[in-house]
């Protein structure tokens, strides 16, 4: 579904990615991990059309997409859960899953919409409880859930995200953890960034190791999870998955 060939981007002088490759399979939940500043954030970002890729290929179901803006991405299917949720916290959480629906206004109709708003609220009961309530009033957990129903609101075919667990209460990030299984068992790609490798790994298929830029490890999340210099500097003694 998703296929990246020799990736660069970066900011300005600065090069971040120096010629990553990886692929992504229908159904298939992929993790990305590493460490902060690794270049995880920037490889979604560039994917999802924020940052323009320097070289490389980018295709999305065969398609190149290298180069179009961010909105002609999202309609392709293709949908960023971005780090730091960024929900807009003086509009409620109705209207904020609603414009997730945005790119969808010339293709669908309403009645698509609000069958697309109740599976969100099927998936996180607590936003269909809170639906008037302005986001900013949110949890952090709260608001995560939020942007993950607001890049779903897109119907997309894979769902990106970055740093889900960044700045969440431990037992809402096993809740959020649990919903992403949730989402995977129902025929979602999920292509997954995160600093916390222990989280990504227990609900991933596979996995790629990212360092200052480039693919050092790749392969089956359980031998990842058994490799030792991933252990050491990724995980620690105890690790579970989730979907056990």
């Amino acid at each position: 579904m998703l296929r990246i060939l020799n990736l660069e981007a970066g900011y300005g002088p600065l090069r971040v990615l120096k010629g990553i490759s990886l692929h992504v399979s229908p159904g298939e939940a992929v993790a990305v991990i590493g460490a902060n500043g690794a270049g995880k954030t920037t490889l979604l970002k560039t994917i999802a059309g924020v940052l323009k890729a320097r070289s490389g290929e980018i295709a999305f179901d065969k398609q190149n997409i290298r180069g179009r803006p961010a909105e002609k991405i999202v309609a392709v299917g293709c949908s960023l859960v971005p780090e730091g949720r960024h929900v807009f916290g003086t509009m409620t959480v109705r209207e904020n899953l609603l414009l997730g629906a945005f790119c969808r206004r010339h293709v669908d109709n309403s009645a698509g919409v609000d069958e697309s708003l109740e599976q969100v609220y099927d998936l996180f009961g607590i936003l269909k409880e809170r639906s008037n309530q302005l986001a900013g009033t949110l949890s952090g957990g709260q608001q995560q859930m939020l942007a993950i129903g607001r890049a779903l609101m897109s119907r997309p075919r894979l769902l990106m995200m970055d740093e889900p667990s960044l700045g969440v209460a431990p037992l809402l990030v096993q809740s959020i953890y649990e919903k992403i299984v949730t989402l995977k068992r129902n025929g979602l790609t999920i292509l997954l960034v995160e600093q916390n490798a222990r989280a990504a790994l227990a609900v991933a298929d596979r996995g790629y190791v990212i360092e200052t830029g480039q693919i050092v490890l790749q392969g089956p999340s359980r031998q990842l999870s058994d490799n030792p210099e991933v252990q050491r500097a990724y995980l620690g003694k105890e690790y579970r998955r989730i979907d056990e």
